[in-house]
Parts: C-alpha cells; sequence; structure tokens
C-alpha cells in the first residue's frame, strides 16, 4: 500500500521485503508501474504514485483503486486498460502512477463500497 518505501518517516532504513528478495532472485519485478504491462497482461492494483492530489483525485474516479483487477489493452498511442467493465484511456504520466502487482487474479468488479470509503477516508486524512 505504501509503494515500498526505502525510509520511514523518521529517516530510518526499511528492509526490503519477501517481494523485494524474490525479485531479486528471478530478476523480474511483480510490483511495476502499469506502463511495464505488455498488451494484454492482467494484474491488480497495488497502490497509486500520483504527485498531487488533483492527479490522485482523477485516478480514483476512474476506479483505479489498490485491489481491483487491471488489464493493459493497448500501449499505443496512449495506454488503454480496464478496470471492472469500464475502459479508459490515459497519457503515459498517468499510467505511470498506477503501480501493478502483476498476474494476479481478483474480481472483474470494483472494490467494495467499504473497502472505497476507507480508502478515500485515508486519502482524505492525507490532506
Amino acid at each position: 500500500l505504501l509503494g515500498h518505501p526505502e525510509t520511514c518517516p523518521h529517516g530510518k532504513p526499511i528492509p526490503p521485503g519477501d517481494c523485494c528478495h524474490k525479485a531479486r532472485e528471478t530478476g523480474e519485478k511483480y510490483v511495476v508501474p502499469l506502463t511495464n504491462l505488455k498488451p494484454g497482461e492482467k494484474g491488480v492494483i497495488a497502490y497509486l504514485k500520483a504527485g498531487d492530489s488533483k492527479k490522485l483525485q482523477k485516478i480514483m474516479a476512474m476506479g483505479v483503486l489498490p485491489g481491483n483487477a487491471i488489464v493493459l489493452d493497448d500501449n499505443f498511442p496512449s495506454f488503454v486498460f480496464s478496470v471492472g467493465y469500464s475502459q479508459y484511456a490515459v497519457d503515459a504520466d498517468m499510467a505511470e502512477s498506477i503501480i501493478v502487482k502483476r498476474g494476479r487474479r481478483s474480481s472483474p468488479t470494483c472494490v467494495q463500497p467499504s473497502r472505497l470509503a476507507s480508502f478515500c477516508h485515508h486519502f482524505s486524512s492525507l490532506r
């Protein structure tokens, strides 16, 4: 959810977790920006890495929320992806903000309302 920070809020290093060790061993990254997927590749949204709140709100309004299944449909001329039963096209900058766990299976429907409410509450507390 936090996007693998290297340091804690106090500036102390955070050791890498199991997924990071596994990625180093296999040479494959399992958690990557949407731009790293190939057309047709599926995953689950791990977290959003938007630089500002407007961009984050725009992404969230599309139903792009952690835990939702995502499929990259095309990567040229824009990044076209599906979340639930909706399809969206975004530029590379926006696609870089969507961080995905590769190859994970999840329900094709949108995130449950209770998860959405808690995510939105958490987001609003960060402002």
